[in-house]
């Protein structure tokens, strides 16, 4: 998976920091609208229709697919979304679309605009049948790349289980390097989920054992986990004594706290950072800032700003880093390190995190989006096919409606942790959805049949009169 394929840096303007990034998911969904469009055109030339009716329809098609896609999202996660923003709405670039409400959304706009346009409906919509199979197989792409509607366990064995990583490095990286990847960069969805249920355990080198916790919802209640540190809080390796600071004296380490501090006496992030890069002195390089800035001023609601930190701070910090520390390697528990339990726990410290970072998969999942490709071009061959065959107008549309939620509600068990999901009737949305959209089609499929072969003359025939 490539959550990001290309990173141009960080643009900063006004104040205020703009990275510049190219993201799978939307960049399938740009080449998916695009191949459309010209497979759309062509296939409508073929029919003697106006390829530029196509390109005016697509763009309805884009403002009802997109719409619809993150409707239907936003509805199923409103718990989630019910105090977000108009931003956070919006926000589709990593993904958060349903495609059921996407095909419904855009096809409704479609077909309004064919009803404006007055054109043949049942023409375009046999045009752009396979138009929809196509782009459905570069959303899949955007899946797979996301790394999100992934499936469900496996055997680890499986030739074709998937396991994606925790967090995706760029595959072509202009910006900022943090060991290949990007500041801000958040978990893989696939990762993230299987973390949530304690289905994978990441390295505790990469997770902040302070409050607040990443909670997820667990049946009727919900689980507590540790939040991941962020990727610019990671390192690669070092070389110096990661314990020195730890186990001085604290008049020793005021001493090299104030050789570092700002003028106002205290550390920020930024200040911190440098501190950390020197690897000498108070900060020694492997002290994380989102685990120190917990000890920092803590709000009315429980959560804790980010510093600046006095030295009490973060002595407060480096005593409880300390005590985690000792109950690791110190294996007598006399409170101290004899050389050997030192060294150890120097090694711990200084082991490169960027590298374990990228070690990081989840367990042998069902690849989902693989198959998800498979079927939609499956599909699309044989809607081409019925296409040099059909009898009557309007068909083609409704035999998609017909098998593609068919293939959608065993898909459906496949991305579900439970394969037989469907015999014990624990149905998820997308299969409700699928058994309305086989209704509809089936539905349009004898309307079809009620309605003359043809759906009207053909723009040529439309012009000579």
């Amino acid at each position: 998976m490539r959550q990001i394929i290309i990173a141009f840096g960080t643009l900063r303007f006004a104040g205020s920091e703009f990275p510049l990034r190219v993201y799978g998911y939307g960049l399938m969904l740009v080449l998916g609208f695009l191949v459309g469009i010209l497979l759309a055109r062509w296939r409508a030339r073929r029919a003697g229709e106006d390829p530029e009716v196509v390109s005016q329809l697509a763009i309805w098609a884009l403002i009802g697919g997109v719409g619809g896609a993150r409707l239907a999202y936003v509805v199923k996660e409103w718990d989630f979304y019910r105090d977000a923003g108009l931003g956070e709405l919006m926000n589709i670039t990593s993904g958060g679309l349903i495609y059921f409400g996407g095909l419904l959304g855009g096809a409704g706009l479609v077909i309004l605009g064919m009803i404006l346009k007055r054109v043949p409906v049942r023409r375009f919509l046999d045009i752009m049948a396979v138009t929809v199979m196509v782009g459905l197989a570069f959303g899949r792409m955007g899946c797979l790349l996301n790394g999100c509607c992934w499936g469900g366990r496996c055997d680890e064995n499986w030739p074709l289980a998937a396991r994606f990583p925790m967090i995706s490095r760029p595959l072509v990286n202009f910006g900022e390097n943090c060991g290949g990847y990007l500041p801000g960069q958040s978990l893989c969805p696939a990762y993230a989920g299987e973390y949530s249920h304690g289905r994978v355990l990441p390295d505790p080198r990469l997770l902040n054992p302070y409050p607040p916790y990443f909670r997820a919802e667990e049946g009727d209640g919900h689980i507590e986990r540790f939040t991941p540190l962020p990727v610019e809080d990671l390192h690669g390796p070092l070389t110096t004594d990661q314990l020195a600071t730890m186990f001085s004296t604290p008049a020793k380490a005021y001493k090299a706290f104030q050789a570092v501090a700002g003028a106002d006496g205290k550390l920020n992030r930024d200040e911190w950072a440098q501190a950390r890069s020197r690897g000498e002195g108070f900060l020694r390089g492997s002290e994380p800032w989102a685990a120190a800035a917990r000890f920092g001023p803590i709000s009315l609601d429980g959560y804790t700003y980010p510093g600046p930190l006095s030295f009490e701070d973060a002595w407060r910090y480096l005593q409880s880093r300390k005590d985690r520390i000792l109950g690791l390697f110190d294996a007598d528990r006399d409170g101290k390190f004899s050389p050997r339990e030192h060294r150890r726990a120097n090694e711990y410290l200084q082991a490169d995190l960027w590298k374990l970072l990228g070690e990081q998969r989840t367990e042998a999942l069902r690849p989902a989006q693989v198959l998800g490709i498979a079927n939609a071009l499956l599909l699309a061959g044989l809607l081409v096919l019925f296409y040099r065959h059909r009898r009557r107008e309007g068909r083609v549309f409704a035999l998609m409606l017909i098998l593609y939620p068919i293939t959608r509600f065993i898909l459906e068990s496949i991305r579900n942790a439970d394969p037989l999901n469907v015999f014990y009737g624990n149905w998820t949305h997308n299969q409700i959805s699928s058994m309305v959209l086989i209704l509809l089609g089936a539905a349009l499929w004898y309307v079809s049949g009620r309605r003359p072969a043809s759906a009207g003359p053909t723009l040529a025939q439309r012009l000579a009169k």
